[in-house]
């Protein structure tokens, strides 16, 4: 497998493959749309536009010239949407209104809306499959999957591990990064195994196997490369309220409304609680993701 549309797990680059018209040579938070497959004008009912979310205000510059029904797919930035995005609520729903706009599927949303449903950042494939980085070698998606399948089918379920909370969040502080200052601060520690350095990602990704929890503030964006990897590695993931809330329903993610509500008896309880929980982990596929996209538009 050499592309991500052809993986098990969900990724940001999976989706924009996935779609009818993406761009051929995406970057990740670009304020433009490049090098588009398809043009956007003279196209049928239900085709799928994928976006980078930091792209939005252009698309919408060709809007007039949009003459069918068609689904948007946002991602691939850490852009909040709407807030991010829309300069006010009435912009926002001005742009919703749209007749031709069928539905949008968004990362980093934070707002309902009929016509709007959020998906995952999902896994990051993409940026080893291009190049050499300081996590790890240049390695096809498929080979990155089949390394993070290989330490799921051969690590004990999360019942069976410490009962603690792994965290590698602590060497960088982003646009959220208050988020992450609270929970070193708040959580007690000796609930807490922190990574004495930056290690490559196959070596984290080996030592949260181990761990019951994993915690997951927020970085650049609200949703974070890292929840994704834990679930998929089978640790039942820690995160604070917000608007990203709806989107961990049927999974193994405990939401807290601030980080000094952990205490051990939490963690004792929710291992309880979780280890007779039937969760949706289809969730975690790029085939869920894409079959309800494309669900009744073709």
């Amino acid at each position: 497998m050499s592309n991500e549309k052809d993986c098990i797990y969900v990724s940001g680059r999976g989706i924009l493959k996935s779609c009818d018209i993406f761009s051929n040579t995406p970057i990740s938070s670009i304020n433009n749309m490049i090098n588009y497959n398809k043009e956007l004008n003279n196209n049928i009912d239900g085709t799928v536009i994928y976006l980078c979310n930091s792209a939005l205000r252009e698309f919408i510059k060709f809007l007039s010239i949009i003459n069918y029904k068609f689904i948007i797919v946002s991602g691939d930035s850490d852009t909040t949407v709407p807030d991010d995005i829309f300069l006010n609520l009435q912009e926002f729903n001005s742009f919703m209104d749209n007749t031709n706009l069928l539905h949008w599927y968004s990362q980093n949303c934070v707002i309902e809306h009929s016509k709007l449903t959020q998906i995952p950042i999902g896994m990051d494939y993409h940026t080893l499959s291009e190049r050499n980085y300081i996590w790890g070698q240049q390695k096809s998606p498929g080979d990155q999957e089949k390394e993070l399948t290989n330490l799921k089918i051969t690590s004990r379920p999360f019942w069976e591990r410490k009962i603690k909370c792994y965290s590698n969040f602590h060497f960088h502080f982003y646009k959220f990064g208050q988020d992450r200052k609270d929970a070193i601060d708040k959580i007690p520690s000796d609930l807490m195994f922190y990574e004495e350095r930056e290690i490559l990602r196959i070596d984290t990704w080996r030592h949260q196997s181990e761990y019951a929890f994993v915690i997951s503030p927020h970085g650049n964006g609200l949703d974070c490369h890292r929840t994704w990897e834990a679930l998929m590695l089978g640790c039942i993931v820690i995160v604070k309220t917000s608007g990203l809330d709806p989107l961990y329903s049927e999974l193994p993610v405990l939401i807290v409304n601030d980080w000094s509500d952990i205490n051990k008896k939490l963690l004792e309880d929710t291992i309880m609680k979780y280890t007779t929980t039937c969760f949706n982990y289809n969730k975690l596929t790029l085939k869920y993701w894409i079959t309800k996209i494309f669900k009744g538009v073709k």
